[in-house]
């Protein structure tokens, strides 16, 4: 209903999404459901009855351009004490939602017929599913595969496997039996315990005049942003960006913490509303009607991997005595990548998480490709 080069009539749909899921948060449904997934699923919606384009213009300048700026103004406010404290256990939980990823995969494997191309779709989609779709292309890339129509199967089924797991991720607060067997349950799920050194989400700073304290959260952001892309282009290495931008934002948060608090302002309700634009855009790019043929089986190979994920992450990561919390990012970070564990730590107010969160999820782009790759060779 609305063509791919209309640029501000899809940026109103867009923030037309978020804005609903928003809303909608605020009800009993809604807040178990949480704004991120109602957002995906309403753009997966409307995206496959044509309402909306599964591809245009504008969805690249949102995940090339307000993506990379979410991310600083999410971390403007991060404590290193408190990042490096939390951090330590997101690495082991990381490690963990890692391991379930690969056995998920070895697993579905076993379980599902993909073809003679099976070997590098169980890579490629293994290193999607801890990093992200540049770990797909750079293993794709490695291992040979470049079947056309394979290729673009595999990464509609990537895109709908992520809206499965993270539906199947966002219930299990809902579900008791599980939540019951994590420590700290109710303190972590809640967000009660507020994080030393953060700033409330709706932060009021009366220093400095609200419109100066935006423009230059704006401004500090597209800073780091740029020289994201100057230190990439000198190591251009996988990771390289989303690395430089995660450290220059925190070198800006914790050389000085307090003049930032006094200058910025609602740095991370702006990064949020960006991540949340983000996940429109992913349900819209999720195309039903290409899921057949060989996609089906590929979607089947997924919708194993997830389930093995979850019902792993919901008996090994109480038994190692992680919060729910923390297992719920990790995993996020792991499957969905740094900006939808920021994103999803933000919507529940885990801000004490956000940092761990985008941090494993860096560590996720470097070491994926290798393990997808790993996995290619070891499966031919």
């Amino acid at each position: 209903m609305i063509s791919a080069d209309n640029t501000f009539g899809l940026l109103a749909c867009l923030l037309l999404l978020v804005w609903v899921g928003y809303i909608s948060e605020k009800t009993k449904w809604g807040a178990a459901l949480s704004a991120p997934l109602i957002i995906l699923l309403l753009s997966f919606i409307v995206g496959n009855l044509g309402v909306l384009p599964p591809s245009a213009p504008i969805y690249s300048v949102v995940q090339g351009v307000l993506v990379p700026l979410a991310i600083p103004l999410l971390l403007f406010s991060a404590d290193l004490r408190v990042v490096f404290r939390e951090s330590r256990r997101m690495v082991l939980a990381f490690v963990l939602a890692t391991l379930f990823t690969v056995i998920g995969a070895l697993v579905g494997v076993s379980l599902v017929d993909m073809g003679s191309f099976e070997p590098s779709l169980v890579g490629v989609l293994t290193a999607s599913y801890i990093g992200g779709s540049a770990n797909f292309v750079a293993t794709a890339e490695a291992v040979g595969f470049a079947d056309s129509s394979l290729y673009t199967a595999a990464l509609t089924a990537d895109a709908m496997g992520a809206i499965f797991f993270l539906t199947l991720l966002m219930a299990l607060p809902a579900i008791r039996f599980v939540a019951n067997r994590f420590p700290e349950t109710g303190a972590a799920l809640a967000g009660a315990a507020p994080t030393e050194g953060a700033a409330p989400l709706s932060q009021e700073v009366t220093s400095a005049p609200a419109e100066g304290g935006v423009v230059f959260a704006l401004l500090l952001s597209a800073a780091v942003c740029a020289g994201g892309v100057l230190i990439a282009s000198w190591l251009p290495i996988e990771g390289t960006f989303i690395i430089s931008i995660t450290v220059l934002s925190l070198l800006i948060a914790n050389l000085a913490p307090a003049r930032m608090k006094e200058s910025i302002q609602y740095d991370y309700p702006l990064g949020t509303i960006f991540m949340y634009v983000f996940f429109a855009t992913i349900g819209l790019g999720a195309d039903l009607g290409s899921i057949a043929g060989a996609a089906i089986p590929i979607l089947l190979f997924l919708v194993i991997l997830v389930l093995v994920h979850i019902v792993l992450l919901a008996w090994l990561g109480a038994r190692f005595r992680f919060t729910l919390a923390e297992m719920m990012i990790a995993s996020s970070a792991c499957i969905l990548g740094p900006a939808a564990a920021a994103a999803l730590a933000a919507s529940k107010g885990w801000r004490h998480l956000v940092t761990p969160g985008m941090l494993v999820g860096v560590l996720g782009y470097a070491v994926a490709t290798f393990i997808g790759v790993t996995l290619t060779n070891l499966l031919r």
